[in-house]
């Protein structure tokens, strides 16, 4: 059974469409979807966003499926500067900071399963419109300052930045479970969209008052959101094509 986790329901929807869901289950700690996707027995799971969510929703599910496969999936913010919005990157390996000064606080890093890193570069061109080879680093909180974004693009010499892929790749790793992160680029860095993090909850519902109040003060962070949403779109249908051709390879 494939596993694939996203954070928010626009990371998974159009892979829910794609799928014959067979049962719904909705926990504190994550939504699941079981059924058939391409042909494959599958969970489509919506963790909600950060560490606490991503390692609660996988721990729920791997007590509960035979899970033999995992995918993390989901929108990234670009480090490298050749990156486009709607690029996909396979992840070759992740790592992760707590914080963007403390570098004791640096967690070994976890390398993606080499069979389905092989699986997924061989992607047709045609399925989707770029997707590349890449590193990705995981952090507890984002920061729109681009010289921080620089300093982790060149300490790690990542491609994109998450906030769940290295949670879950570290708990597939302690159960020897094939795992791959599979990121689709929603801001680049030349034109980076402010956190969103901090108008959302961790299930990804909207924050109203902190939302309405950070509109107020930095009227600019409303119109980064709405370029956040527009990027989102060639964002999710490449990913959803891309990982859709991985699917019927494993």
């Amino acid at each position: 059974m494939i596993a694939i986790f996203g954070a928010f329901g626009q990371e998974i929807v159009d892979l829910r469409r794609r799928m014959v869901v067979e049962e719904v289950v909705a926990t504190p700690a994550c939504k699941v979807y079981r059924g058939k996707l391409h042909n494959k027995d599958a969970v489509l799971v919506r963790t909600g966003m950060g560490k606490e969510r991503a390692e609660n929703a996988t721990r729920f599910v791997l007590e509960r499926y035979p899970v033999t496969a995992i995918i993390s999936l989901g929108f990234a913010g670009a480090l490298a500067p050749n990156l486009r919005v709607g690029d996909v990157v396979v992840c070759s390996k992740l790592h992760c900071v707590h914080s963007f000064e403390d570098e004791e606080e640096r967690l070994e890093p976890h390398a993606a399963d080499a069979g389905l890193h092989s699986l997924a570069l061989q992607c047709p061109e045609d399925r989707v419109a770029r997707f590349l080879a890449g590193s990705g680093v995981t952090a507890l909180q984002l920061d729109p300052d681009p010289e921080k974004m620089q300093e982790l693009r060149d300490a790690f010499d990542a491609h994109i930045i998450d906030m769940e892929s290295y949670w879950i790749a570290r708990m597939a790793s302690a159960r020897q479970i094939p795992f791959i992160a599979i990121r689709s680029i929603s801001d680049t860095v030349e034109r980076s969209v402010q956190p969103f993090d901090r108008i959302l909850a961790p299930d990804g519902s909207l924050l109203w008052k902190k939302a309405v109040l950070c509109f107020l003060l930095h009227p600019r962070y409303l119109m980064n959101v709405f370029a956040l949403f527009r990027n989102t779109r060639p964002a999710k249908k490449n990913m959803a094509a891309f990982v859709s051709h991985l699917v019927t390879r494993i």
